[in-house]
């Protein structure tokens, strides 16, 4: 065993003592392990399947630095701020190899790889599990290690690529191996966990936070939709739709974000905080900046404090464009746009940014609160929402579209979602309508637009647009300023050259250093 393998074991116990061996969601961990005593039973299994899901839950991963690389610098968000922060640079352009969020995502999903290696190799390596224990084990380590290379291959493109249990500055000695490579040989691994018959067939909120077999076919389904496998994807998302007990119905729209539904039955996968415990802070970028609304002695300022709405980041707000773009009728509406609100003594107040009702746990949408006890700045319970029954849905519109155009089965997908959302059905469809109801449905949801523009080639037109889109919708100036930054960025780099982040230069450097073969995307050179 190596010593740094050795550090790491202790580091992983130490790390999620406050988590559930069992279960995920509610239990303490029973204590502490030592290397020599790993994998000696289901328990101490269990507590290194904890730390690949307590991986999930670092910001880089999941959390706000993957928020912002997705939703800004689309179609759907924008930052709602004087000065744009340095951490939502990530999803503006306004990066370079050197940028600390490029790096930071790539050391966190590379950490995530290194743990999935290596309770893979420990548990195979023990001879205290039964081999029933030792295929449950790897079916969910199979599952964390495919998603935090689904992440490095749709975020990076080429990257380095091992399997193996392997010392962490070994992998700078590595090149990079082929994304398409990496991703069929995670498809695999994912029908290797599907088929062992270990992941629990039940939700994931019965299954005590754990992964189960739908994740793990929504993980598979994902890949396929990336790798333009749509008659593959379609097989799992049939299943998912309508063999598992997430579905096949539909809920409130509402329902998913209310006060104690954090575990709502249409989430088939998550990364979720543990019951009772409040200590997530996604929903600050949530709520507005007070001084972009002028202060809390201006109408907004007011009407905050009215609905007991506190200020502070105001880093995820929607598009003018995306706001105005919903049916009047569409309930999602209401929990997806919040512009402006009339006070008590009848002032109306016209906020300057459009703010996110479902993301802000509080009191609001004023004709539904969400929450009656608002969450206080800072803590917060609220889940990542990385796989919901509407995606599956929605991806299924979109691979049965794939194969045989605006057939029946593509509009009953499709609009089962729409149903929900009380808007009328589609007699007939085309691809910009599967991409427009994404876009209502997952706004700020999922493994994120700029994934979707990027695997349908339309991440380039999309930014370069909107500084028209914004200006007919009536965006404030900041918001148009901010669309035309990104569209100047877009404008004058080589075609395709920000589909893929750079290498970290400190990665690159590193590799030469020690002689090794890793090599900057062309791009980026």
């Amino acid at each position: 065993m190596k010593i740094r393998n050795i550090n790491f074991l202790v580091v992983i116990v130490l790390s999620i003592v406050t988590l559930g061996c069992s279960d995920i969601l509610e239990e303490d961990a029973k204590g502490l392990l030592t290397p020599d005593q790993f994998f000696t039973n289901q328990d101490e299994a269990n507590l290194a399947l904890n730390g690949l899901q307590a991986r999930l839950k670092t910001d880089e991963v999941t959390g706000q630095f993957m928020l912002f690389y997705q939703f800004l610098g689309t179609d759907e968000g924008v930052v709602a701020r004087d000065g744009i922060p340095a951490n939502t640079t990530v999803g503006t352009y306004d990066f370079n190899t050197s940028n600390s969020e490029v790096s930071g995502i790539w050391q966190q999903l590379y950490a995530g790889v290194r743990d999935a290696n290596l309770v893979l190799a420990r548990v195979a390596q023990s001879t205290s599990l039964s081999e029933d224990e030792k295929s449950a084990t790897i079916a969910q380590a199979l599952f964390y290690r495919a998603h935090f290379y689904y992440r490095l291959t749709t975020i990076y493109g080429d990257v380095p690529y091992w399997r193996d249990e392997i010392d962490i500055d070994a992998v700078s000695l590595l090149g990079k191996t082929s994304a398409a490579t990496i991703q069929t040989e995670m498809v695999a691994d994912l029908e290797e966990a599907i088929g062992s018959g270990k992941l629990s067939t039940g939700r994931w909120n019965q299954s005590g936070g754990r992964v189960t077999v739908w994740a793990a076919r929504m993980m598979k389904a994902h890949y396929h939709m990336w790798m333009q496998q749509y008659d593959k994807a379609r097989t799992e998302l049939i299943e998912i739709t309508q063999n598992s007990p997430h579905g096949p119905e539909l809920g409130p729209y509402g329902e998913i974000y209310r006060e104690g539904n954090d575990l709502h039955n249409e989430i088939i996968f998550g990364v979720e905080y543990l019951v009772g415990v409040a200590s997530s802070n996604i929903h600050n970028g949530a709520h507005p900046n007070g001084g972009s609304e002028g202060g809390g002695s201006s109408p907004a300022g007011k009407a905050f404090s009215e609905l007991g709405i506190w200020t502070r980041a105001g880093t995820v707000t929607l598009r003018k464009g995306l706001a105005d773009s919903y049916s009047a009728d569409d309930i999602r509406l209401a929990y997806n746009v919040f512009d402006s609100h009339t006070l008590e003594d009848g002032t109306f107040a016209q906020f300057n940014h459009i703010y996110i009702p479902k993301f802000m746990r509080a009191k609001v949408p004023v004709a539904d609160p969400l929450f009656v006890n608002p969450e206080a700045n800072g803590q917060s319970g609220a889940p990542n929402r990385l796989m919901l029954l509407a995606d599956a849905y929605l991806m299924l519109a979109e691979a049965e579209f794939m194969l045989g155009g605006s057939s029946e089965a593509s509009l009953a997908a499709i609009n089962k979602v729409r149903q929900r959302a009380n808007v009328p059905a589609l007699t007939t469809i085309t691809l910009k309508d599967i991409q427009n109801e994404r876009r209502w449905e997952l706004a700020g949801e999922g493994f994120g637009r700029k994934t979707d523009l990027i695997r349908w080639g339309l991440l380039e037109e999309t930014v370069l647009a909107l500084p028209a889109i914004e200006i007919a919708a009536g965006a404030n100036q900041q918001s148009i300023d901010r669309a035309q930054a990104a569209a100047n960025i877009i404008a004058g780099a080589p075609e395709g050259k920000y589909q893929f982040l750079p290498i970290p230069f400190d990665e690159i450097t590193k590799s030469k250093d020690l002689g090794g073969k890793l090599e900057q995307n062309p791009l980026w050179q």
